[in-house]
């Protein structure tokens, strides 16, 4: 983002630091001043007064520092708004701001993360505080973060996913950010032969099982809170899916259940082990239902009363992760 010193200004800098003008957001014909506050130096903005206080309202606990549209400053005869420092705005965020506003990058769902977030942040109550924005942007980040019961995938920035969740109360995608976090990541487990072997059958050698648990996912960092949601969550999915993984399904027919005595380890147990889906339910759940098992000597009628189950049981286990999780925000 490239910025460009503003030389005679007319706008004392507020820290005694340097004045900026940002060399993108200055119009010639702007007629109001915003100046924001980063590392130390001063950057202002010159923009069109109409367009930025049409959705504006004045941020929540705001007693000072609120936008005089009224006087105007000495050098530009414009209206300055000097952003109070504790409303922590950063440029980059107000850029990303006023880029919708000038619809240079206008919300959609081809949105990037980094662009909505920065939307997110500026729009909110705790900043400044465009409602209609800060919803339509929060709307974005939820469609970019699908959840359960039937698996769904996330893009790659899980940890700042959740932080703004929690910071702007977007509940709706925690518990999906959670199962994501807990099934491709690393999270940082004191001892996983504790949080794991329980949950093993004695017929399965526990090294086996923990040899698969994250050995190539990415480190995450997480608050203590959070990352002992992590730890619960993976804790109660191990306990619970773990006997329902190894242990080969009953039908009411004994060649259809000597099917899945024979088939259920080379097909299910092997293959959930080779890809990591050991505790991965909803992934793992969704694979076994694809398998071809008529091809295998299953019936008809067992086929898609067991497949009815394993969907049943998706379901089953997401709606079990809120109490693993015991999240509350």
């Amino acid at each position: 983002m490239a910025i460009d010193t503003l030389n005679d200004s007319g706008v004392t800098p507020s820290q005694g630091g340097q004045v900026r003008q940002h060399s993108k957001f200055w119009f010639d014909d702007g007629t109001m001043i915003i100046r924001a506050h980063e590392d130390g130096s001063d950057i202002v903005f010159k923009v069109h007064k109409g367009l930025f206080i049409r959705q504006f309202r004045l941020p929540e606990g705001t007693t000072s520092g609120s936008p005089d549209l009224n006087s105007k400053n000495a050098a530009y005869g414009l209206p300055v708004w000097d952003i109070p420092t504790e409303l922590g705005v950063q440029v980059q965020d107000l850029s990303a701001l006023l880029e919708h506003l000038y619809h240079d990058s206008p919300l959609s769902s081809d949105s990037p993360f980094s662009h909505l977030s920065s939307i997110v942040r500026a729009s909110s109550p705790q900043q400044l505080n465009f409602p209609t924005i800060h919803e339509l942007a929060k709307k974005y980040i939820v469609s970019m973060f699908p959840s359960g019961p039937s698996p769904f995938t996330h893009p790659a920035y899980l940890e700042e996913a959740l932080a703004l969740a929690t910071e702007y109360r977007i509940s709706s995608i925690r518990k999906g950010l959670f199962y994501s976090l807990v099934t491709t990541s690393d999270f940082e487990v004191d001892d996983p032969q504790t949080t794991a072997s329980s949950a093993i059958p004695t017929n399965v050698e526990p090294d086996v099982v923990l040899s698969h648990l994250s050995s190539s996912n990415p480190q995450i960092k997480l608050s203590p809170e959070d990352l002992e949601r992590c730890r619960n969550l993976m804790t109660g999915i191990m306990e619970y899916f773990t006997p329902v993984l190894f242990t080969p399904p009953a039908t009411p027919h004994m060649a259809c259940t000597d099917v899945f005595a024979d088939k259920w380890m080379p097909l299910v147990i092997q293959h959930a082990l080779g890809n990591d889906s050991v505790y991965k339910p909803l992934e793992t759940l969704e694979t076994i239902k694809d398998i071809d098992w008529a091809a295998q000597g299953l019936c008809g009628v067992c086929v898609e009363e067991k497949r009815g189950e394993w969907t049943q049981e998706q379901r089953d286990i997401w709606e079990k992760v809120d109490g693993w999780l015991k999240d509350k925000i």
